[in-house]
């Protein structure tokens, strides 16, 4: 499996670590969806986790399942997690391909904030959103579900647009599920620069 993401982590404080060897309550095993009568929602890289958390507060009626594969953030969302207890809060620190293809569960909402561009054209392959990934992402929502990407990086908007009309499991629609979310750390930075940012949302055919 070509990895998707970076090699960067960030050094550890030893807040970090504490949270990392937690056996928190909130971590669950690969592929585990939470059984609920309320929405569940996968976010897929929540970053340093700092406008994900504010969302779970939120959005309290959504059950959220984080997916991130840097340690750093990673203990964050932990930390927040242990000082707020949410109940509608689960985390996986690993690979959301493999944590999707091991689902039993499909979600109402996928959403991808500011994922990995790799912006240089031989990097392209190791780009997330693929005419693969959207096709395994139709195979984990729901009837009526959606999928949310959102992307500063010029290259990237043209790449997924690229992908949405090379496959034909996923369309663009308009955004139809009641879900409310902050302006993230790398959202905010794509703004200083001036950057447009595209949000694609993405229902199934």
């Amino acid at each position: 499996m070509i990895r998707t993401y970076s090699s960067r982590a960030g050094r550890l404080s030893d807040t970090n670590r504490k949270y990392l060897d937690l056996s928190s309550k909130c971590l669950v095993e690969l592929g585990y969806v939470p059984k609920s009568a309320r929405p569940c929602a996968l976010d897929i890289g929540f970053g340093d986790a700092k406008s994900f958390s504010e969302d779970v507060l939120v959005n309290q009626d959504i059950i959220f399942i984080g997916v991130e594969p840097y340690k750093k953030g990673f203990a964050r969302a932990v930390e927040f997690y242990e000082k707020h207890l949410p109940k509608n809060l689960f985390l996986y620190n690993g690979c959301s391909i493999g944590y999707l293809k091991a689902a039993k569960q499909r979600f109402n909402f996928i959403r991808i904030h500011f994922p990995d561009p790799w912006p240089k054209k031989k990097h392209a392959k190791r780009r997330l959103i693929s005419k693969e990934f959207l096709q395994l992402l139709s195979k984990r929502i729901v009837k009526k579900g959606q999928v949310q990407i959102v992307t500063d990086s010029a290259i990237y908007q043209d790449h997924i647009e690229e992908v949405i009309k090379a496959q034909d499991s996923l369309v663009l629609a308009e955004n139809s599920f009641p879900i409310s979310y902050k302006v993230s750390t790398f959202h905010d930075k794509g703004l200083k620069k001036g950057h447009t940012i595209k949000e694609y949302n993405l229902a199934k055919i």
